[in-house]
């Protein structure tokens, strides 16, 4: 099982702007409330003891039920791969990267140098590529089966995922009907009903409609909470569009919003463990387009981790996300700025690895490029140790004036352990940087990309025939049966 390295503990909040935040939440699930068009969820608030209006879809929320979801929402769980060796120990303070994000319209094709439209196949060498990843911890999609038929591609989506990789798998509920597919899928994949409940895979992800909303597709919580599977429960208001053009505006709501979805959980089932998603998006006010890399965004996130530790819960965060359109130094540079900021202030979850152009598109090139930035942020994470063996007081006396420390037995103890070596990045002196092409980083990457391609995929032929014989033309009326 991994535990995670401890994150940090910066906080842009101060105490005050913490509690002020949180008040606002509070307040503003109350009056307004948060508006359903689903009479399961209506049924559910009213049942545990919130002001409900049918005829308005009005849910308003008490203080008081959200302090009890928040106590009663679990410190530490476990998510689940398809072996013990690829869980995660979930708990706020600690960290881990995944690879992209929802499944998105196109995939960047390092050969012609642009997007282009996606495949199977293409979600496949994806899935592969995150799986042999060190420092991708858990997968979500970096495309979509594209040339599958189109209302069931996001299906022939976790198909590939679940045959390509053992580690955890992050999905999308779309709807009571869609997840329990999902749900028959990812029996099928473990051997069978019983042993999901047991060990069940992976994570769901869902979301309301921001502003205050929620509708009929958040039901699926209901069969993915009954299960025991995990909920990342999240909303993504744009400043100045669905949400308030100011962080702080935006984050409370997006905060009452996710709270929502807290008490949601725990009331289909008490103890059920969630992941707090209050994502703090930008409109870009030139383009009307939504930002993933912005400076102002970056708060937003540094801000939910700082939430997240107030009420001991994991949290969630796109800090992997760029606007950039290619694998390139933009890129790299914003990456950098989300996914080390990300682990300075203490987010639990940090995906969208591998994704381009604001999560329109991902590249293989930029996953490789990210999972080696993971493993500096790491080593950042890892700290100093300060004692009398560190200090090397005796070596340095030893060694004296114009002396080198090259040769000394300390150096060799030592220096494995304390400095950084790249897997993917270069060190190489100018002369044999040309002398090797004088290639740019991500024609490296590229050619990594297809190393691990050229090796053995992680499926085996029976969760192939298994998991691929859940994908059914029309969902079944029950979640599924085994057999």
């Amino acid at each position: 099982m991994k535990e995670g390295l401890r994150a940090g503990t910066l906080d842009i909040l101060g105490q005050d702007g913490l509690h002020r935040v949180h008040a606002a939440a509070l307040s503003l699930l109350e009056n307004p409330g948060i508006q359903s068009t689903s009479g399961q969820i209506l049924d559910l608030f009213r049942q545990g003891g919130a002001g409900v209006d049918r005829d308005s879809g009005i849910i308003r929320v008490p203080a008081a039920l959200v302090e009890a979801a928040i106590a009663s929402a679990p410190r530490s769980f476990v998510i689940h791969g398809r072996g013990p060796e690829m869980d995660l120990r979930v708990e706020s303070g600690r960290i881990f990267y995944g690879m992209g994000g929802t499944s998105v319209p196109y995939v960047w094709d390092h050969a012609i140098g642009r997007p282009r439209d996606p495949t199977q196949a293409d979600m496949a060498a994806c899935t592969r590529v995150g799986h042999a990843l060190p420092n991708v911890d858990f997968i979500m999609a970096l495309c979509t089966a594209g040339d599958a038929p189109k209302d069931q591609s996001f299906f022939h989506d976790y198909d590939a995922m679940l045959r390509n990789t053992t580690k955890p798998i992050v999905f999308s509920v779309v709807g009571r009907q869609a997840t329990a597919r999902i749900l028959g899928m990812a029996a099928a994949a473990c051997g069978g009903e019983a042993e999901l409940r047991r060990r069940p895979l992976g994570m769901a992800m869902a979301s309301a409609v921001s502003p205050l909303t929620v509708t009929e597709l958040t039901e699926g919580i209901i069969d993915a909470v009954e299960f025991g599977v995990p909920i990342r429960y999240g909303v993504g208001p744009m400043m100045g569009g669905t949400g308030p053009a100011t962080v702080a505006g935006t984050l409370a709501q997006s905060l009452a919003e996710t709270l929502f979805g807290l008490v949601l959980v725990q009331l289909v089932k008490p103890g059920a463990p969630v992941v707090l998603a209050p994502n703090t998006n930008v409109m870009d006010m030139a383009t009307g387009q939504c930002t993933y890399a912005s400076p102002e965004q970056t708060l937003g996130k540094m801000a939910v981790a700082q939430l997240g530790r107030l009420y001991r819960l994991p949290t969630w965060a796109t800090g992997g996300g760029v606007e950039s359109k290619l694998p390139d130094s933009e890129a790299a540079a914003q990456a950098m700025m989300g996914m080390l900021l990300c682990a300075l202030a203490g987010v639990t979850f940090c995906q969208n690895l591998g994704t381009l152009a604001s999560g329109l598109y991902g590249s293989m090139e930029q996953l490789l490029i990210c999972d080696e930035i993971a493993s500096m942020v790491k080593r950042i994470l890892a700290g100093l140790r300060v004692d009398e063996d560190t200090l090397a007081l005796d070596v340095i006396r030893e060694v004296g004036h114009r002396g080198d420390f090259l040769t000394r037995a300390h150096t060799l103890e030592h220096f494995r352990s304390d400095l950084f070596f790249p897997a993917l990045f270069r060190r190489q002196s100018i002369d044999g940087w040309l002398a090797r092409g004088a290639r740019a980083i991500a024609d490296v990457a590229h050619e990594r990309v297809q190393a691990i391609l050229a090796g053995s995929a992680p499926a085996d032929p029976a969760i192939d025939r298994d998991v691929r014989s859940r994908i059914l033309p029309d969902p079944p009326a029950e979640p599924f049966q085994d057999g």
